[in-house]
């Protein structure tokens, strides 16, 4: 039998043998290459092939050759009983091993427990086609969720088989093909110039007035002020350095914790992180107004200093407890929000208190680089993409005539 299968031209391929073959459009018209190995057999006896696409004849065979180095050095992964869960399981450990952010990695991770494996978890990763995907985001339609978080699984569930592309475990990356809902753009909320003078006049007693001044003056994140220390400010000189960033890190449950007779489903810690982006780490212009509030919270803080005595806890942040101790980021937004209420003014959200920055700057013709800077923005186009309804009225001012110059 296997002398026949050779003259006919059908001799099964031997480990480590390699195929080159073009892939082909509906129309027949040739789109890439691919090249594929065989790496074993399958229970049924049938060969078990690994395959990767590419665009040139010249570019697959060095990834054949590539393939055959792998499964030769035996660093081919075998994906044969490897599920998407167990897959994406692995792509969280590994991301969290590169040193992303904790609260990055655990968004994943919750994106992934949540959202993905529970619609397709148990589909055999070498099987995973686009309309399961597609089913996938049919059923988290259905159940009521939004397009933003659709795209955002979809974005997870990408950056994961990309991964799994780079690893040689699948040879296309699937979801590629997969749409994003569109999701509608919400308004930018802001306040104007009153609406701010009347915030900030109510939070003047508050023990945290001045990190919502430094909000409003400079469009610095909610992590970033808490995070602020001190040593990182010149008053003298009116600036500040952003160089670290107060985060909440969601963790493990904490063995015997419970709530509302409950064990706890996680427990939370405070982080002192670097910034969001290398564009974040960044030094900050104050003006002679914000220089002062920062003043009067350094004698506001002497003061707790004095009152707590043994108590006193020096940490070397700017806003503290009375008794030094951090503020955590989440008790910064809810004092936040009682104060809005108090001051009746439009509920928008802490992070809007970001944008009204940028609003303010614009509204005084701040050059939108220096805009981008101070907000720690990597791309000046963001800013401009972010903010370009408020530019509306300076485009309107930069029609002139020859008139107007002569």
């Amino acid at each position: 039998m296997p002398s026949l299968l050779r003259r006919n031209g059908m001799a099964k391929r031997a480990n480590g043998e390699g195929t080159i073959s073009r892939r082909k459009d509906s129309n027949g018209k040739t789109k890439g290459w691919r090249v594929g190995v065989t790496i074993g057999k399958k229970e049924d006896g049938s060969q078990k092939r690994r395959w990767i696409s590419g665009k040139t004849q010249g570019e697959m065979q060095e990834k054949l050759r590539a393939l055959q180095s792998d499964l030769h050095q035996g660093t081919l992964a075998d994906t044969d009983r490897m599920t998407v869960a167990d897959f994406l399981n692995q792509w969280v450990a590994h991301k969290e091993r590169e040193g992303i952010k904790p609260n990055t990695v655990q968004s994943y991770r919750d994106t992934v427990n949540r959202y993905i494996t529970p619609k397709i978890g148990r589909v055999k990763l070498e099987k995973l086609r686009p309309l399961d995907i597609e089913h996938m985001l049919t059923s988290l339609r259905g159940d009521d969720k939004s397009a933003s978080l659709l795209a955002y699984t979809l974005r997870v569930l990408k950056m994961a088989l990309q991964q799994a592309v780079r690893w040689q475990m699948l040879p296309r990356n699937v979801a590629d093909s997969v749409r994003a809902p569109k999701i509608e753009r919400k308004e930018m909320e802001v306040w104007d110039r009153v609406q701010v003078a009347h915030f900030l006049k109510v939070t003047e007693p508050h023990p945290l007035h001045a990190a919502f001044y430094l909000a409003l003056m400079t469009g610095m994140r909610r992590g970033e002020l808490v995070g602020l220390k001190w040593e990182d400010v010149d008053l003298d000189r009116a600036r500040l350095t952003v160089k670290n960033n107060l985060v909440e890190v969601i963790g493990a449950p904490v063995e015997g914790k419970t709530r509302l007779k409950k064990a706890t489903m996680s427990s939370v810690r405070l982080e002192v992180s670097t910034p969001k982006s290398k564009a974040s780490r960044r030094t900050i212009v104050l003006s002679k107004g914000t220089v002062q509030k920062l003043r009067e919270q350094q004698a506001r803080q002497e003061a707790w200093r004095q009152h707590a005595g043994e108590a006193w806890t020096e940490r070397g942040f700017v806003f503290t407890t009375v008794t030094g101790d951090l503020v955590w980021p989440s008790a910064l937004a809810k004092a936040y929000t009682s104060l809005v209420k108090e001051a009746g003014v439009p509920p928008i959200r802490f992070h809007d208190m970001r944008h009204t920055a940028a609003s303010l700057m614009i509204s005084v013709g701040i050059p939108p680089k220096t805009v981008s800077e101070r907000l720690g923005h990597s791309d000046v186009a963001f800013t401009l993409r972010t903010y370009t309804h408020l530019y509306d009225a300076q485009r309107e001012e930069a029609a002139f005539d020859i008139a107007d110059l002569v």
